[in-house]
């Protein structure tokens, strides 16, 4: 094996279909949060990008103001950094679903 190639393994996904589901292209959700990613570089463009798309759906499905939905996730937004070693860095950002009701 070489230097840095991982090791194999056996993987089990699984996948749930939700016909009634709602698909805006925006972003993902799960049971808590819904979130949106940014990859780019430098890593503070990704986190501009993953917050900027998260603005949009605040604003376009869930009634905010582009200006209050900044001004919300500078308090309760989260963001996580997914990818670091690639030439891109990836970041999700996320907001409870508690905070749009």
């Amino acid at each position: 094996m070489r230097r840095g190639a991982g090791a194999p393994t056996v993987t089990t996904v699984q996948v749930d279909l939700i016909r009634s589901g709602r698909s805006n292209g925006r972003g993902c959700e799960n049971e808590k949060f819904f979130m949106t990613i940014g990859s780019s570089r430098p890593m503070e463009d990704a986190a501009r990008i993953a917050y900027r798309e998260l603005i949009r759906w605040m604003a376009a499905d869930f009634g905010f103001e582009e200006l209050d939905a900044y001004m919300l996730l500078t308090q309760c937004g989260r963001v996580r950094l997914g990818n670091m070693v690639d030439p891109k860095y990836t970041l999700g950002a996320s907001i409870l679903k508690s905070y749009l009701g």
